[in-house]
């Protein structure tokens, strides 16, 4: 997705509350998108030199999405209706994000981990696969139009030794974050809060079993 289209313009979470309010957010008006991104962090300090030498070698696996995910839409929910916010979008697709703010998150809070990729890898390499069923903001059933929704992470961790194909490790992890207003603004930078919740309890836990 090319960001210099003339009918789209890009906003990042830093400046996502410059925006106001926005009434009737589900469906499609034709108008222009708004484009959002999530997952950004803050640089770590660790340098590349000190993970090559100390880190063990984690590569980390293509993120699945469920299909209705797997996009730059982002998904609301309400009861067993599904919708797509109108006029907004991810900057990029939401699994392309998801790994980027997985990457941060381990630069910043794993320094007994190195990421490398499949061929890098080397004895005692491990894969991390991220199975997300849930990326989406939940509206309560019978919740009037400016009640905000909660947003909703949910999925499977897989550890697995790249030499033997041997299980280290699984888990669920399941993240919830309310915005604070029903607007696309308020979505958006909720969607950030919960990715950053849930991607640095997925490191710190792949840290702490790599570990032991």
């Amino acid at each position: 997705m090319t960001l210099f289209k003339p009918y789209r313009y890009v906003v990042t979470v830093s400046a996502l509350l410059l925006l106001g309010g926005c009434g009737g957010l589900l469906g499609n008006s034709g108008k222009r998108d708004t484009l959002f991104r999530f997952g950004v962090a803050e640089q770590n300090n660790t340098t590349a030199a000190e993970r090559l030498a100390t880190g063990r070698p984690l590569t980390l696996a293509r993120i699945r999405f469920a299909p209705e995910i797997e996009g730059d839409r982002i998904l609301t929910t309400r009861g067993a209706s599904v919708l797509y916010v109108k006029d907004a979008r991810w900057v990029a697709s939401a699994p392309e994000l998801f790994a980027q703010a997985m990457t941060r998150q381990f630069d910043q809070r794993a320094a007994n981990i190195r990421l490398v990729s499949w061929r890098t890898g080397g004895a005692g390499a491990v894969a991390l696969q991220l199975n997300l069923d849930r990326f989406e903001a939940r509206y309560a059933t019978g919740s009037d139009e400016k009640s905000p929704p909660t947003i909703l992470i949910s999925g499977d961790a897989t550890l697995t030794a790249l030499a033997d194909r041997g299980m280290q490790g699984s888990r669920r992890f399941v993240e919830e974050e309310p915005a604070r207003q029903n607007s696309k603004a308020e979505i958006a930078a909720a969607f950030d809060r919960a990715t950053a919740r849930f991607t640095a309890a997925v490191v710190d836990w792949t840290s702490e079993t790599l570990t032991d």
